[in-house]
């Protein structure tokens, strides 16, 4: 017997028979809300056909330690290269991987994530399918690569929300003094549109229309900045509006809406398991720059989370001020691409050599991007 772990491919089975499997995974493991089943199986039901997904299986010893998803997707990049790859829990299209998935991985039991990887890469390899790129996006872990293997990271921020407890419940606790300043500076001029409170939706009907006013909100600020909005794609609310009208009721998503007396100022839409709350998108009305609504959103849910006995909020990938501000710890998450040694990418990253040693004094005395 071998304690290793590998990796087996083959089409998916069906549905019903996939999600058994999987609900065993989610019963048993810590794994992120990303890979769990609700996430998942609303992804599979909603993608096209003819994408036809692989699944993954973690063997051991011939027993299904755990699984992931795999599509395959080809491309060609600036005119040239072509790239036959593959996207785990992704696809590789970019009107579809708007979903923009984190804490990516394996769902499974009990497993170890350093073998679960090495053993994900060693398959790669050695495999004769004919993909010669193999994409992991938004993984937590430090993955060895390839010799041609890519990286690209970005900050995460998350709040231990143990320190919240431990702070009589308020967020201040937590806050720097300048931070906790702007916040109740916020709080101030948004009391004073009326008396503050942070409503959770009740049921999946209410939560899908506290979805609908966040889209709003959402796609005004946004656009109004000058920014792309992540309602471009309409597989983005397809997938969501499906997402919500299963979780709601089951408690997996939740809508929370900021309000001020009658009116309603933004909303968060979070994701919840194992203690752990994911806040992955949100929506506020900030024409009036005073009233700061994100800044108010964001302190009463996490207290709100903090006195249900949550151990995270996880603001996820990418910097701004405000995690920064809220968040108790930064850390890192990676976009990884395991490549086999071919000469179209060996001159591809020769290329790209090049073109950053030409344009690296050219950012210097600019002072900007290029």
């Amino acid at each position: 017997m071998s304690d290793r772990l590998t990796i087996a491919a083959s089409p998916l089975p069906p549905l019903a028979e996939l999600a058994s499997l999987w609900r065993t995974f989610d019963a048993q493991s810590d794994m992120s809300f990303f890979v769990a089943w609700p996430w998942i199986g609303v992804w599979l039901e909603l993608l096209p056909p003819a994408l036809a997904p692989q699944l993954l299986r973690l063997e051991q010893d011939g027993v299904c330690r755990g699984a992931a998803i795999a599509v395959r997707h080809d491309s060609r990049r600036h005119g040239f290269v072509a790239a036959h790859g593959l996207f785990l829990n992704a696809t590789g299209d970019r009107d579809l991987d708007c979903l923009t998935i984190e804490h990516n991985g394996f769902a499974g039991c009990g497993i170890d994530r350093g073998e679960a990887w090495r053993a994900l890469v060693e398959w790669f390899g050695a495999s004769a399918i004919s993909v010669d790129e193999f994409d992991l996006p938004g993984v937590t872990d430090i993955i060895a690569l390839e010799p041609l293997g890519s990286v690209q990271h970005r900050h995460g921020y998350r709040v231990d929300l143990a320190q919240i407890r431990n702070g009589n419940g308020k967020i201040g606790a937590i806050l720097s003094a300048n931070a906790r300043q702007q916040l109740n500076s916020a709080m101030r001029a948004l009391a004073a549109e009326g008396p503050i409170a942070l409503d959770s939706a009740r049921g999946a009907d209410e939560a899908l229309a506290f979805f609908d006013d966040l889209k709003q909100f959402h796609i005004r600020s946004w656009t109004r900045r000058g920014r792309r909005h992540a309602f471009e794609s309409p597989f983005f609310e397809r997938f969501h509006r499906a997402l919500i009208a299963r979780g709601a009721e089951a408690g997996d998503v939740e809508l929370l809406r900021l309000r001020a007396g009658g009116t309603a100022f933004g909303y968060l839409y979070n994701f919840r398991r194992n203690g752990h709350v994911y806040a992955y998108q949100s929506g506020f009305d900030d024409t009036n720059s005073r009233l700061r609504p994100g800044y108010v959103a964001h302190a009463l849910a996490i207290e709100r989370y903090g006195g249900t006995g949550a151990t995270v909020y996880d603001f996820m990938a990418g910097s701004n001020r405000l995690k920064e501000s809220f968040a108790t710890e930064r850390y890192d998450m990676y976009w990884y691409t395991l490549r086999r040694p071919l000469l179209r990418f060996r001159a591809e990253q020769v290329a790209r050599a090049a073109k950053e040693r030409l344009l690296s004094p050219l950012r210097a005395r600019s002072g900007r991007p290029l």
